[in-house]
């Protein structure tokens, strides 16, 4: 059964309850919002409560929407789009929890050594410390290698006493971190380079077969996936785009 990544209960001031569906979005991808509602349904039939639904987005897509709709069903749900808040205002207003989602926010990849100068020199205790840096860490190295790899070298001495950092310890020490959170992004640019070859199609010519789908999600190789964006725009059918995929692929 799917579930939302987080979910609560939220009490307001005229007294009425409300459950409140949270997803956090490394990438945009367009089977969310459906997902999305899927886990939604689930809850009104459990709980009885109203529902909020909210997607926090967390690196910027072109595709990203606030919305769904076919022929039968309108759907809408909060969007927050991170990298479209401004850095500043958070490190200014707080609140400081959101500290580790700078380098994401707009201006933030500028900023992200006041955050952590912030955290470092902030009134925590040396394990919260360790969770928001470490956090910073993981967040950061979704837009830059170099955020992880500074923190890891400057702030070594309490990172290491994150439950986080432990398990990254686990899976091959900090090298391992470093290697890992570099495979991340290599990986997180692929799969936006499949997302964007499907959002060209889609916009053209609709609802894609599942076989299209699944074999552009299998190819490992962005230059293949570049070639196949610009034909996903020129192309003048999804036969004439079949065609050169199966050129590419043999």
């Amino acid at each position: 059964m799917r579930r939302s990544d987080f979910v609560f209960r939220a009490f307001f001031d005229d007294g009425s309850e409300r459950l409140v569906l949270l997803e956090f979005l490394s990438y945009w991808k367009p089977w969310i919002p459906i997902r999305t509602l899927e886990c939604r349904c689930r809850h009104l039939l459990q709980e009885d409560l109203p529902v909020v639904s909210v997607i926090l987005l967390l690196t910027p897509a072109k595709g990203a929407r606030d919305f769904y709709t076919d022929e039968e069903v309108h759907y809408h749900y909060r969007l927050v789009k991170l990298y479209e808040l401004e850095a500043r205002e958070v490190l200014e207003r707080g609140p400081e929890c959101l500290f580790p989602f700078v380098p994401l926010m707009k201006g933030g990849e500028s900023l992200f050594e006041e955050a952590e100068k912030r955290i470092y020199e902030g009134n925590y205790s040396r394990e919260e410390k360790a969770d928001l840096l470490t956090g910073m860490a993981i967040l950061g190295g979704l837009i830059s290698e170099e955020i992880p790899v500074k923190l890891l070298e400057r702030r070594r001495d309490l990172m290491i006493e994150s439950a986080a950092y432990e398990i990254i310890k686990k899976e091959g020490y900090e090298e391992g971190m470093r290697q890992g959170i570099q495979q991340g992004i290599q990986r997180g640019l692929l799969e936006e380079a499949r997302e964007m070859v499907l959002e060209a199609l889609e916009e053209r010519f609709g609802l894609l077969p599942r076989s299209i789908i699944s074999r552009i999600k299998s190819i490992e190789e962005r230059e293949i996936l570049r070639t196949l964006l610009r034909l996903a725009i020129r192309v003048k059918d999804l036969e004439e785009f079949k065609s050169h995929l199966d050129r590419l692929e043999g």
